[in-house]
């Protein structure tokens, strides 16, 4: 089969403050669907999916557990990649936003945006709500 050219296919990440649902296992099996669909077109497909390991909610609940927040996002990133692989999801890579080098490729994004005034220290007045992950002001509540 000729090869059409890469075709690059990613997923949401899945938070990792609780186990994985039914839109976690929906969503990547419909990812999977386009890649093995992809594949047989002759494409040369990358499929990435992973966790999102950060927030306040992954330290409230790891702390409610009596674990550090990364032996709390480690659990739950292990159930969830199971469930992924019990679905036979043909994944290329499962990036975890704790792995240190994407931290470090991050880190690298954030100095280059800054560095150029893309984006600048400051700071900000509001309500934070955990439950939503949203920053509120006054005027708004």
């Amino acid at each position: 089969m000729t090869n059409k050219g890469k075709y690059y296919l990613t997923t949401a990440i899945a938070y990792t403050s609780g186990k994985p649902h039914i839109g976690n296992v929906y969503e990547i099996v419909l990812a999977d669907a386009i890649a093995r669909f992809k594949r047989m077109e002759g494409y040369d497909v990358f499929f990435q999916t992973g966790t999102d390991e950060h927030g306040e909610k992954n330290e409230l609940k790891a702390a409610a557990e009596g674990v550090t927040p990364k032996e709390f996002v480690d659990k739950v990133a292990a159930i969830i990649r199971e469930q992924f692989d019990l679905m036979n999801v043909s994944y290329d890579h499962f990036i975890r936003t704790t792995d240190e080098y994407h931290e470090k490729e991050v880190q690298k994004i954030f100095k280059y945006l800054y560095d150029k005034g893309d984006i600048y220290k400051g700071a900000y007045e509001g309500l934070y709500c955990t439950p939503c992950e949203s920053f509120w002001t006054e005027s708004q509540l």
